[in-house]
């Protein structure tokens, strides 16, 4: 009888901690959820995400979506659509294929928009991306998040030829192409003829990468080595 009445003195306080813990989690949801659901609420539109799917189309099992940036004209504008307007100019075929991605980083929100074209005899991925200070309520040019990191467009150039040095470097050494192939030969097949061309910046968790667009088929199969990732090079 002793040994059931001290288990149930043990069992008690044990009781009253896990309920504590459950009460203050709870508490701690809700708050955070409420926070969440109203994070920027007065420069948004309405009460939804920051951004969200405007417009979608399955064609084939592969869904297109195109954003919608939920912010009041004042910030940005008309860049809705222009976002809309860039959209319809490729979703005129129906291979073409659309969708996007977004962050908060801090007071940054970055938003990509990729595009697939399949309506040329190389598929190309195109890149769009908007970067939009919600504190002081403006979109970032690129001078601005340059600033914003310390750094200029030859370290940008520096980040992106080390990246691409990689790249020449992995394939030979896997023997993808052959030696008669040399770096300029390997950007001429991604079609670079500058590190800074067709770059667009986005902010990622408090880093700043560049999508960069190049081309990644050739006669040595090079798609097969490429991922979607690649177009994503991390700068500082």
């Amino acid at each position: 009888m002793k040994k059931i009445l001290k288990n149930k003195k043990i069992a008690i306080p044990l009781i009253g901690i896990i309920t504590f813990f459950l009460v203050t989690f709870n508490i701690y949801f809700y708050i955070n959820r409420s926070t969440l659901n109203t994070d920027y609420y007065s420069i948004k539109e309405n009460n939804s995400l920051i951004v969200y799917p405007r417009y979608t189309r399955t064609y084939k099992d592969i869904t297109t979506i195109v954003p919608y940036i939920n912010l009041k004209k004042d910030i940005i504008g008309n860049l809705n659509e222009e976002i809309l307007t860039l959209s319809n100019s490729y979703l005129t075929n129906i291979n073409n294929v659309i969708t996007y991605d977004y962050k908060i980083s801090g007071d940054i929100l970055s938003v990509v928009l990729q595009i697939n074209c399949y309506d040329q005899a190389l598929p190309q991925v195109i890149f769009k991306t908007y970067n939009i200070n919600l504190k002081e309520k403006k979109i970032l040019d690129e001078n601005a998040i340059l600033d914003l990191y310390g750094i200029d467009k030859n370290f940008v150039a520096n980040k992106i030829k080390e990246r691409f040095e990689y790249f020449f470097k992995d394939e030979r050494e896997k023997k993808i192409f052959d030696e008669e192939c040399d770096y300029k030969c390997f950007l001429y097949m991604r079609r670079i003829e500058n590190y800074t061309d067709n770059i667009y910046y986005y902010i990622d968790s408090a880093k700043l990468y560049v999508y960069k667009e190049f081309n990644t088929y050739s006669i040595y199969n090079e798609e097969k080595y490429y991922k979607n990732t690649d177009f994503k090079i991390e700068i500082a």
